[in-house]
C-alpha cells in the first residue's frame, strides 16, 4: 500500500485560471474555500518558499 497522500487539486495556478476562464462560479467558490483553508493551516506559501531559498543559500555557503 502506498503511503503517498491521495491526489487533491491544489488551489493554485492551473485550477484557478481554468475555473476563471470557464466562468465556473461553483468551482471558483470551491477553490477559494480550499485556498483559504490551506492558508489557515499552512500559512503563506510565498513566504515559505522565500524562507526555503534563504536556507538553501545559507547551507550551500558552508
Amino acid at each position: 500500500m502506498s503511503h503517498l497522500p491521495t491526489h487533491q487539486t491544489l488551489p493554485y495556478g492551473v485550477a484557478i485560471h481554468q475555473a476563471i476562464a470557464e466562468g465556473n462560479l461553483a468551482q471558483m467558490k470551491t477553490l477559494l474555500e480550499q485556498g483559504e483553508q490551506h492558508l489557515h493551516q499552512y500559512g503563506d506559501l510565498h513566504a515559505a518558499v522565500e524562507q526555503l531559498k534563504l536556507e538553501i543559500t545559507r547551507l550551500e555557503r558552508r
